[in-house]
């Protein structure tokens, strides 16, 4: 399992700084600077395309390679490693915080101001940025951390129904295609780094999700993306990379399995009744 997640996590992050120099040259080459249209047909297009196919596809592949039968007993002995992961984690969630602050200060700013959907979203930001730091800061403790790893998600998700419908009248779909996957990517992983907070472990879906996250975030950078865009996804991929690498080191951890929740009651019902018997 630590052989396959570190692999995945290498090869994504390989994989998006290819993306990242493809999408950069198509972004200077195929999009008309008047119109803002994209050429039909053309060739840096097909290659990202099917450079993205065949990444995706060979994550889901390896993704499969990961074992799942060992489960753990909370989220602090799936996600706990040592001091210096929880702070660059803790420090990523204050990155998120501090780019919603700015650009929600930035925009009231403005001759237009706040408009209703730029506030929901950013307000969640900051909630979510804040939740990422008590993730990070409490979860290996043992803190029971289930509503703070949910909020993040739902952040996600206000985010991409806000691009929505900012984006819905655009039909130049090429132009932000690639920051929806990376979004859509993120919002999953982070979905299922939540559920080791209920217990609910899907190590291969994590680690799928995880990869294809950086690796459409790699590829997203080479967008021209507004300074808080480019930022928060690249705390929220990091954040994402180091959850990954910490699950692949916790679980070949000293080459035991760790017992999980269920099965610690059985042993000690069975340890119970053997004493009665007795």
């Amino acid at each position: 399992m630590r052989i396959s997640g570190i692999l995945m996590a290498l090869i994504s992050l390989f994989a998006g700084t290819i993306g990242w120099l493809l999408r950069r040259q198509e972004v200077a080459t195929i999009f008309d600077p008047y119109t803002g249209l994209a050429e039909r047909g053309a060739p840096i297009t097909a290659v990202l395309i099917v450079a993205s196919l065949i990444i995706v596809a060979l994550l889901f592949g390896l993704s499969f390679t990961v074992p799942k039968e060992r489960t753990f007993s909370s989220f602090s002995s799936a996600f706990g490693g040592k001091v210096l992961g929880t702070v660059i984690l803790a420090i990523l969630g204050l990155i998120v915080l501090a780019l919603a602050g700015l650009q929600l200060v930035s925009l009231t700013q403005t001759a237009d101001g706040l408009d209703p959907f730029s506030t929901v979203r950013l307000l969640a930001a900051l909630l979510a940025g804040l939740c990422l730091v008590l993730v990070a800061i409490l979860g290996p403790r043992g803190t029971n951390v289930a509503i703070p790893a949910t909020i993040p998600v739902f952040w996600l998700c206000i985010w991409l129904i806000v691009g929505h419908i900012d984006q819905a009248a655009d039909p130049v779909l090429l132009g932000y295609v690639y920051s929806l996957f990376a979004l859509a990517a993120l919002l999953l992983a982070l979905y299922y780094i939540a559920g080791y907070a209920f217990r609910q472990h899907h190590p291969r879906r994590l680690m799928f999700c995880s990869s294809t996250a950086i690796y459409f975030t790699g590829v997203t950078m080479g967008d021209n993306l507004p300074f808080y865009m480019r930022g928060t996804l690249l705390a929220l991929a990091a954040t994402v990379l180091i959850y990954q690498l910490t699950l692949s080191k916790n679980l070949t951890q000293d080459g035991g399995e760790d017992t999980s929740y269920a099965e610690r009651n059985t042993d000690i019902v069975d340890e119970w009744h053997e004493e009665v018997d007795e």
